[in-house]
Protein backbone atom coordinates (compact mmCIF):
# COMPACT_ATOMS: atom_id res chain seq x y z
CA UNK A 1 0.00 0.00 0.00
CA UNK A 2 1.27 3.86 -1.00
CA UNK A 3 0.47 6.93 0.76
CA UNK A 4 2.96 9.60 -0.20
CA UNK A 5 4.53 12.11 1.99
CA UNK A 6 2.38 15.15 0.84
CA UNK A 7 -0.64 13.06 1.87
CA UNK A 8 -1.96 14.45 5.30
CA UNK A 9 -3.08 10.71 7.15
CA UNK A 10 -6.63 11.83 7.93
CA UNK A 11 -7.47 12.08 4.68
CA UNK A 12 -6.51 8.07 4.02
CA UNK A 13 -9.17 5.51 3.84
CA UNK A 14 -8.91 1.97 3.96
CA UNK A 15 -11.15 1.30 1.37
CA UNK A 16 -10.24 -0.49 -2.47
CA UNK A 17 -12.16 0.79 -5.00
CA UNK A 18 -11.92 -2.54 -6.84
CA UNK A 19 -14.18 -4.41 -3.94
CA UNK A 20 -15.96 -1.55 -2.51
CA UNK A 21 -18.15 -3.51 0.36
CA UNK A 22 -21.92 -3.55 -0.07
CA UNK A 23 -23.90 -1.85 2.83
CA UNK A 24 -26.83 -4.28 3.81
CA UNK A 25 -30.00 -3.97 1.68
CA UNK A 26 -28.18 -1.87 -0.38
CA UNK A 27 -26.38 -1.62 -4.04
CA UNK A 28 -23.43 -1.04 -6.23
CA UNK A 29 -24.10 2.71 -6.49
CA UNK A 30 -24.92 3.11 -3.38
CA UNK A 31 -22.32 1.50 -1.70
CA UNK A 32 -20.14 3.96 -3.09
CA UNK A 33 -21.66 6.30 -0.68
CA UNK A 34 -18.66 5.40 1.81
CA UNK A 35 -17.12 8.28 0.65
CA UNK A 36 -19.64 10.41 1.10
CA UNK A 37 -19.42 13.65 3.60
CA UNK A 38 -15.38 12.97 3.56
CA UNK A 39 -12.72 14.73 1.83
CA UNK A 40 -13.49 16.87 -0.25
CA UNK A 41 -10.83 14.64 -1.61
CA UNK A 42 -9.73 11.31 0.17
CA UNK A 43 -6.74 9.11 -0.46
CA UNK A 44 -6.98 5.09 -0.60
CA UNK A 45 -3.58 3.47 -0.47
CA UNK A 46 -4.41 0.64 -2.87
CA UNK A 47 -3.92 0.10 -6.47
CA UNK A 48 -0.58 1.83 -6.74
CA UNK A 49 -2.25 4.67 -4.23
CA UNK A 50 -4.89 7.61 -5.56
CA UNK A 51 -7.16 10.26 -4.60
CA UNK A 52 -11.15 10.00 -4.85
CA UNK A 53 -13.36 12.82 -5.52
CA UNK A 54 -15.66 12.85 -2.95
CA UNK A 55 -18.86 15.30 -3.89
CA UNK A 56 -21.02 16.10 -6.97
CA UNK A 57 -19.14 19.70 -8.17
CA UNK A 58 -15.61 18.61 -7.60
CA UNK A 59 -16.40 15.16 -9.96
CA UNK A 60 -17.92 17.42 -12.67
CA UNK A 61 -14.95 20.09 -12.21
CA UNK A 62 -12.26 17.24 -12.60
CA UNK A 63 -13.76 15.66 -15.56
CA UNK A 64 -14.16 19.32 -17.58
CA UNK A 65 -10.55 20.21 -16.64
CA UNK A 66 -7.91 18.58 -18.58
CA UNK A 67 -5.31 21.68 -17.91
CA UNK A 68 -5.23 19.66 -14.41
CA UNK A 69 -6.62 16.72 -14.58
CA UNK A 70 -5.68 14.75 -17.76
CA UNK A 71 -6.33 11.47 -19.23
CA UNK A 72 -3.73 9.84 -20.17
CA UNK A 73 -4.59 7.17 -17.37
CA UNK A 74 -8.60 6.48 -16.76
CA UNK A 75 -7.57 4.02 -14.57
CA UNK A 76 -6.09 2.67 -11.42
CA UNK A 77 -3.60 0.89 -11.70
CA UNK A 78 -2.58 2.56 -15.10
CA UNK A 79 -3.82 0.85 -18.04
CA UNK A 80 -1.05 -1.37 -19.43
CA UNK A 81 -0.46 -1.11 -23.38
CA UNK A 82 -1.21 1.62 -26.39
CA UNK A 83 -2.98 4.23 -24.83
CA UNK A 84 -7.08 4.01 -25.29
CA UNK A 85 -8.26 6.59 -27.97
CA UNK A 86 -10.01 8.98 -28.11
CA UNK A 87 -10.72 8.62 -24.31
CA UNK A 88 -7.20 8.52 -23.43
CA UNK A 89 -5.72 11.51 -25.04
CA UNK A 90 -6.00 15.17 -24.33
CA UNK A 91 -7.06 18.61 -26.00
CA UNK A 92 -6.46 19.19 -29.01
CA UNK A 93 -5.20 15.53 -30.13
CA UNK A 94 -8.87 14.54 -28.55
CA UNK A 95 -10.90 16.02 -31.09
CA UNK A 96 -9.58 14.43 -34.09
CA UNK A 97 -9.58 11.05 -32.72
CA UNK A 98 -13.20 11.32 -31.12
CA UNK A 99 -14.12 12.28 -34.76
CA UNK A 100 -12.70 9.36 -36.43
CA UNK A 101 -14.59 7.35 -33.82
CA UNK A 102 -18.04 9.25 -34.11
CA UNK A 103 -18.45 8.88 -37.71
CA UNK A 104 -19.08 5.49 -37.10
CA UNK A 105 -21.89 6.05 -34.38
CA UNK A 106 -23.73 8.47 -36.54
CA UNK A 107 -27.45 8.89 -36.51
CA UNK A 108 -27.60 7.46 -39.61
CA UNK A 109 -25.73 4.18 -38.70
CA UNK A 110 -27.29 3.64 -35.80
CA UNK A 111 -30.67 3.69 -37.93
CA UNK A 112 -29.48 1.62 -40.12
CA UNK A 113 -28.76 -1.36 -37.84
CA UNK A 114 -31.76 -1.11 -35.62
CA UNK A 115 -34.14 -3.32 -37.09
CA UNK A 116 -31.50 -5.46 -37.04
CA UNK A 117 -31.19 -4.94 -33.34
CA UNK A 118 -34.49 -5.44 -32.43
CA UNK A 119 -34.92 -8.81 -34.77
CA UNK A 120 -32.18 -9.99 -32.32
CA UNK A 121 -33.61 -9.08 -29.31
CA UNK A 122 -37.38 -10.30 -30.32
CA UNK A 123 -35.56 -14.24 -30.73
CA UNK A 124 -33.67 -13.68 -28.01
CA UNK A 125 -36.51 -12.94 -25.66
CA UNK A 126 -39.22 -15.58 -27.60
CA UNK A 127 -36.49 -18.42 -26.72
CA UNK A 128 -36.83 -17.42 -22.93
CA UNK A 129 -40.05 -16.39 -22.50
CA UNK A 130 -41.63 -20.21 -22.63
CA UNK A 131 -39.50 -20.81 -19.82
CA UNK A 132 -41.12 -19.02 -17.47
CA UNK A 133 -37.55 -17.53 -16.32
CA UNK A 134 -33.78 -16.55 -17.39
CA UNK A 135 -30.53 -15.72 -15.84
CA UNK A 136 -31.17 -12.75 -17.50
CA UNK A 137 -27.38 -11.33 -17.43
CA UNK A 138 -26.23 -14.91 -19.75
CA UNK A 139 -29.31 -15.15 -21.64
CA UNK A 140 -30.29 -11.74 -22.67
CA UNK A 141 -27.92 -8.86 -21.16
CA UNK A 142 -24.66 -9.79 -22.01
CA UNK A 143 -25.62 -11.17 -25.22
CA UNK A 144 -27.45 -8.48 -26.92
CA UNK A 145 -24.90 -6.14 -27.29
CA UNK A 146 -22.14 -8.38 -27.79
CA UNK A 147 -23.52 -10.13 -30.55
CA UNK A 148 -24.42 -6.37 -32.39
CA UNK A 149 -20.49 -5.20 -31.78
CA UNK A 150 -19.44 -8.16 -32.93
CA UNK A 151 -21.82 -8.02 -36.09
CA UNK A 152 -20.10 -4.33 -36.41
CA UNK A 153 -16.99 -5.29 -36.84
CA UNK A 154 -17.41 -8.49 -38.64
CA UNK A 155 -16.06 -11.09 -36.13
CA UNK A 156 -17.10 -14.71 -35.44
CA UNK A 157 -20.13 -14.52 -32.91
CA UNK A 158 -18.88 -17.74 -31.08
CA UNK A 159 -15.34 -15.43 -29.74
CA UNK A 160 -17.91 -13.06 -27.64
CA UNK A 161 -17.56 -15.00 -24.26
CA UNK A 162 -13.77 -15.17 -24.71
CA UNK A 163 -13.66 -11.95 -25.55
CA UNK A 164 -15.96 -10.95 -22.01
CA UNK A 165 -13.58 -12.87 -20.13
CA UNK A 166 -10.98 -10.50 -20.95
CA UNK A 167 -12.76 -7.27 -21.03
CA UNK A 168 -14.24 -8.61 -17.69
CA UNK A 169 -10.47 -9.10 -15.83
CA UNK A 170 -9.59 -5.93 -17.05
CA UNK A 171 -12.04 -3.43 -15.74
CA UNK A 172 -12.69 -6.15 -12.52
CA UNK A 173 -9.45 -7.52 -11.27
CA UNK A 174 -7.06 -4.84 -9.60
CA UNK A 175 -4.06 -7.09 -9.51
CA UNK A 176 -1.68 -5.71 -12.30
CA UNK A 177 -0.18 -8.96 -13.89
CA UNK A 178 -4.15 -9.88 -14.49
CA UNK A 179 -4.65 -7.12 -16.38
CA UNK A 180 -1.07 -7.00 -18.14
CA UNK A 181 -2.35 -11.01 -18.97
CA UNK A 182 -5.53 -10.33 -20.57
CA UNK A 183 -3.90 -6.68 -22.28
CA UNK A 184 -1.57 -9.22 -24.01
CA UNK A 185 -4.44 -11.89 -25.14
CA UNK A 186 -6.96 -9.05 -26.74
CA UNK A 187 -3.72 -7.51 -28.51
CA UNK A 188 -2.93 -10.24 -29.98
CA UNK A 189 -6.24 -11.92 -30.50
CA UNK A 190 -6.92 -7.81 -32.45
CA UNK A 191 -3.77 -7.82 -34.21
CA UNK A 192 -4.71 -11.22 -35.96
CA UNK A 193 -8.06 -9.30 -37.16
CA UNK A 194 -6.36 -5.99 -37.76
CA UNK A 195 -3.48 -7.91 -40.49
CA UNK A 196 -6.66 -9.77 -41.92
CA UNK A 197 -8.23 -6.89 -42.62
CA UNK A 198 -5.28 -4.36 -43.52
CA UNK A 199 -5.21 -7.37 -46.24
CA UNK A 200 -8.67 -7.28 -46.99
CA UNK A 201 -10.15 -4.06 -46.01
CA UNK A 202 -14.58 -4.05 -45.53
CA UNK A 203 -17.13 -1.68 -44.37
CA UNK A 204 -16.37 -3.32 -40.89
CA UNK A 205 -15.40 -0.86 -37.72
CA UNK A 206 -12.24 -2.15 -37.41
CA UNK A 207 -11.46 -1.17 -41.45
CA UNK A 208 -12.52 1.66 -40.72
CA UNK A 209 -10.12 3.34 -37.97
CA UNK A 210 -7.59 1.29 -39.80
CA UNK A 211 -8.34 3.52 -42.61
CA UNK A 212 -8.26 6.58 -40.24
CA UNK A 213 -5.99 9.83 -40.36
CA UNK A 214 -4.22 12.26 -37.51
CA UNK A 215 -2.69 15.44 -38.96
CA UNK A 216 -3.28 13.95 -42.69
CA UNK A 217 -1.00 11.30 -42.21
CA UNK A 218 -2.41 7.35 -41.66
CA UNK A 219 -2.83 5.91 -37.93
CA UNK A 220 0.47 4.18 -36.35
CA UNK A 221 0.02 0.75 -35.48
CA UNK A 222 -0.42 1.38 -32.23
CA UNK A 223 -3.14 4.41 -32.81
CA UNK A 224 -4.96 1.68 -34.61
CA UNK A 225 -4.73 -1.21 -31.47
CA UNK A 226 -5.80 1.31 -28.95
CA UNK A 227 -8.58 2.71 -30.77
CA UNK A 228 -9.83 -0.91 -31.75
CA UNK A 229 -9.02 -1.81 -27.70
CA UNK A 230 -11.44 1.21 -26.84
CA UNK A 231 -13.99 -0.08 -28.96
CA UNK A 232 -13.80 -3.58 -27.98
CA UNK A 233 -14.44 -2.75 -23.94
CA UNK A 234 -17.32 -0.18 -24.83
CA UNK A 235 -18.56 -2.75 -27.04
CA UNK A 236 -18.33 -5.56 -24.68
CA UNK A 237 -19.18 -4.35 -21.28
CA UNK A 238 -20.71 -1.12 -20.65
CA UNK A 239 -24.20 -1.62 -22.22
CA UNK A 240 -24.23 -5.24 -20.76
CA UNK A 241 -23.81 -4.18 -17.29
CA UNK A 242 -26.28 -1.05 -17.70
CA UNK A 243 -28.97 -4.08 -18.91
CA UNK A 244 -28.50 -5.87 -15.97
CA UNK A 245 -29.10 -2.90 -13.30
CA UNK A 246 -32.24 -1.87 -15.32
CA UNK A 247 -33.59 -5.20 -15.57
CA UNK A 248 -33.01 -5.90 -11.86
CA UNK A 249 -34.73 -2.28 -10.94
CA UNK A 250 -37.83 -2.85 -13.24
CA UNK A 251 -38.27 -6.39 -11.66
CA UNK A 252 -39.25 -4.76 -8.70
CA UNK A 253 -41.23 -1.81 -9.97
CA UNK A 254 -44.11 -2.44 -11.30
CA UNK A 255 -45.09 0.83 -11.58
CA UNK A 256 -42.20 1.90 -13.48
CA UNK A 257 -43.21 -0.96 -16.26
CA UNK A 258 -45.83 0.30 -16.57
CA UNK A 259 -45.05 3.84 -17.45
CA UNK A 260 -42.28 2.97 -19.84
CA UNK A 261 -45.21 0.47 -21.53
CA UNK A 262 -47.86 3.44 -21.78
CA UNK A 263 -45.35 6.04 -22.34
CA UNK A 264 -43.75 5.40 -25.62
CA UNK A 265 -42.88 8.98 -26.15
CA UNK A 266 -41.29 9.43 -23.58
CA UNK A 267 -38.36 6.72 -24.40
CA UNK A 268 -35.99 9.61 -24.13
CA UNK A 269 -36.50 11.14 -21.18
CA UNK A 270 -36.81 7.15 -19.55
CA UNK A 271 -33.56 5.87 -20.66
CA UNK A 272 -31.76 9.43 -19.01
CA UNK A 273 -33.00 8.53 -15.59
CA UNK A 274 -32.24 5.31 -15.87
CA UNK A 275 -29.03 6.06 -16.41
CA UNK A 276 -28.40 8.48 -14.03
CA UNK A 277 -29.43 5.65 -11.42
CA UNK A 278 -27.61 2.87 -13.05
CA UNK A 279 -23.96 4.15 -13.34
CA UNK A 280 -21.40 1.72 -14.33
CA UNK A 281 -18.26 3.45 -14.82
CA UNK A 282 -16.05 5.03 -12.39
CA UNK A 283 -13.50 6.47 -14.24
CA UNK A 284 -10.07 8.31 -13.05
CA UNK A 285 -7.47 11.07 -14.29
CA UNK A 286 -3.82 11.79 -13.91
CA UNK A 287 -3.04 14.73 -12.49
CA UNK A 288 -0.76 17.01 -14.96
CA UNK A 289 0.60 19.84 -12.87
CA UNK A 290 0.99 20.26 -9.42
CA UNK A 291 -2.40 21.97 -7.75
CA UNK A 292 -4.17 23.01 -4.88
CA UNK A 293 -8.03 21.88 -4.45
CA UNK A 294 -9.59 23.22 -1.30
CA UNK A 295 -6.79 23.19 0.79
CA UNK A 296 -5.37 19.67 -0.32
CA UNK A 297 -2.49 19.45 -2.41
CA UNK A 298 -2.22 17.38 -5.45
CA UNK A 299 1.04 16.64 -7.17
CA UNK A 300 1.52 15.83 -10.72
CA UNK A 301 1.16 12.60 -11.58
CA UNK A 302 -1.04 11.57 -8.82
CA UNK A 303 -4.22 10.00 -9.41
CA UNK A 304 -7.50 11.20 -8.87
CA UNK A 305 -11.00 8.86 -9.51
CA UNK A 306 -14.11 10.12 -9.92
CA UNK A 307 -17.03 8.28 -9.27
CA UNK A 308 -20.11 8.70 -11.28
CA UNK A 309 -21.86 7.05 -8.78
CA UNK A 310 -21.45 9.86 -6.20
CA UNK A 311 -22.45 12.44 -8.60
CA UNK A 312 -25.49 10.46 -10.38
CA UNK A 313 -26.76 10.15 -6.43
CA UNK A 314 -26.21 13.34 -5.39
CA UNK A 315 -28.93 14.62 -3.78
CA UNK A 316 -28.01 18.19 -4.92
CA UNK A 317 -27.99 17.06 -8.43
CA UNK A 318 -31.34 14.80 -8.24
CA UNK A 319 -33.98 14.92 -5.33
CA UNK A 320 -34.60 11.94 -3.49
CA UNK A 321 -31.53 10.86 -5.90
CA UNK A 322 -32.49 6.46 -5.27
CA UNK A 323 -35.83 7.00 -6.15
CA UNK A 324 -36.41 6.55 -9.86
CA UNK A 325 -38.33 9.28 -11.31
CA UNK A 326 -39.10 9.89 -15.11
CA UNK A 327 -41.32 12.98 -14.71
CA UNK A 328 -37.90 15.07 -13.69
CA UNK A 329 -34.80 16.05 -15.58
CA UNK A 330 -31.59 15.65 -14.12
CA UNK A 331 -28.10 15.85 -15.32
CA UNK A 332 -25.76 12.50 -15.01
CA UNK A 333 -22.30 11.16 -16.17
CA UNK A 334 -22.93 7.72 -16.88
CA UNK A 335 -21.41 8.52 -20.19
CA UNK A 336 -18.83 10.93 -18.93
CA UNK A 337 -18.73 14.60 -18.94
CA UNK A 338 -17.05 17.23 -21.28
CA UNK A 339 -14.84 16.14 -24.39
CA UNK A 340 -14.59 12.45 -23.24
CA UNK A 341 -18.33 12.03 -22.77
CA UNK A 342 -18.91 8.73 -24.20
CA UNK A 343 -18.70 8.62 -28.21
CA UNK A 344 -20.93 5.50 -28.60
CA UNK A 345 -23.93 6.75 -26.51
CA UNK A 346 -26.18 7.20 -29.19
CA UNK A 347 -25.44 3.46 -30.12
CA UNK A 348 -26.26 2.37 -26.57
CA UNK A 349 -29.52 4.61 -25.77
CA UNK A 350 -30.85 2.88 -29.04
CA UNK A 351 -30.28 -0.74 -27.50
CA UNK A 352 -31.41 0.10 -24.56
CA UNK A 353 -34.60 1.49 -26.25
CA UNK A 354 -35.23 -1.67 -27.60
CA UNK A 355 -34.30 -3.80 -24.55
CA UNK A 356 -37.52 -2.34 -22.98
CA UNK A 357 -39.58 -1.50 -25.84
CA UNK A 358 -39.71 -5.68 -26.84
CA UNK A 359 -39.01 -6.86 -23.55
CA UNK A 360 -42.11 -4.97 -21.32
CA UNK A 361 -44.56 -6.19 -24.84
CA UNK A 362 -43.31 -9.43 -24.12
CA UNK A 363 -42.81 -10.40 -20.51
CA UNK A 364 -44.69 -7.41 -19.05
CA UNK A 365 -44.59 -8.98 -15.29
CA UNK A 366 -41.62 -10.49 -14.31
CA UNK A 367 -39.24 -10.57 -10.87
CA UNK A 368 -36.55 -11.43 -9.22
CA UNK A 369 -35.97 -15.10 -8.36
CA UNK A 370 -35.39 -14.95 -4.65
CA UNK A 371 -35.07 -19.10 -4.81
CA UNK A 372 -32.06 -18.35 -7.32
CA UNK A 373 -28.59 -16.14 -5.96
CA UNK A 374 -28.29 -12.23 -6.64
CA UNK A 375 -24.43 -11.16 -7.09
CA UNK A 376 -23.32 -7.63 -7.60
CA UNK A 377 -20.07 -5.91 -7.03
CA UNK A 378 -19.36 -2.49 -6.43
CA UNK A 379 -15.77 -1.06 -7.81
CA UNK A 380 -14.30 0.81 -10.58
CA UNK A 381 -16.99 -1.30 -12.91
CA UNK A 382 -20.56 -1.58 -10.89
CA UNK A 383 -21.79 -5.02 -11.69
CA UNK A 384 -24.92 -7.24 -12.10
CA UNK A 385 -23.36 -10.47 -12.01
CA UNK A 386 -26.29 -12.82 -11.44
CA UNK A 387 -29.52 -11.88 -11.74
CA UNK A 388 -32.11 -14.66 -12.08
CA UNK A 389 -35.87 -13.21 -13.51
CA UNK A 390 -39.38 -15.22 -13.53
CA UNK A 391 -42.81 -14.34 -15.09
CA UNK A 392 -45.98 -16.18 -15.27
CA UNK A 393 -46.34 -18.50 -18.55
CA UNK A 394 -49.68 -18.50 -19.58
Amino acid sequence: MTVPAHVPPELVVDVDIYNIPNIPDSDPQQAWRIFKGRGPLVFSPYNGGHWIATNSADIFEFYRDAARFSSRQIVVPDHPGAPLLPIMADPPDHSEYRRNVMTIFTQAAVDEISDDIRELAIAMIEDVKPNGGCNFVTDFGLQLPLIVFLRMVNLPPEDRLFLRRLIETYSSDPDMEAKKAVSIELRDYLEGWIRKRMESPGDDIISHVIQSKKDGRPYTHEEVVGTTTLLFHAGLDTVANTLGFMALHLAGHPEDRDFIRCNPDKMHDIIQELLRRCTVANQSRVVAQDTSHKGVLLKKGDRVTLPGSLFNLDGDVAPDPDRVDFSRSCPHITFGAGPHSCAGARLARREIAIFLEEWLARIPDFEVDDTRPLRMHAGLTNQVEELWLRWPVS
